[in-house]
């Protein structure tokens, strides 16, 4: 008989670790989906910032080049407001000589 009651509480610590590991085990596939789901919309999220990136690097790209238009044309500009400024240093003084 005591054999039979050591093979019953033997049984009975292991309903109760198995049921343990059950609760744990359930714990841990909620968790796992969870995360599963936080991977996908972080995915999801990254895939949309690498196109913003693509976007927002060819804008910049567009924005230097018309930049570097600009300052050409400033400096273009430049040098013709400077010639006009000798053309007319010019006529002056031919002025003041005649």
């Amino acid at each position: 008989m005591e054999a039979l009651r050591i093979l019953e509480e033997k049984i009975s610590s292991l309903v109760t670790a198995m049921n343990g590991l059950k609760k744990v085990n359930d714990t841990l596939k909620t968790n796992l989906g969870k995360a599963q789901a936080e991977h996908k919309a972080l995915k999801a999220e990254k895939d949309l910032l690498l196109q913003e990136n693509v976007q927002l690097t060819a804008e910049l790209n567009a924005m230097e080049g018309s930049v570097l238009k600009g300052n050409e044309r400033i400096e273009e500009t430049k040098v013709v407001v400077d010639d006009l400024i000798r053309s007319i240093d010019a006529l002056v003084r031919n002025e003041h000589q005649q």
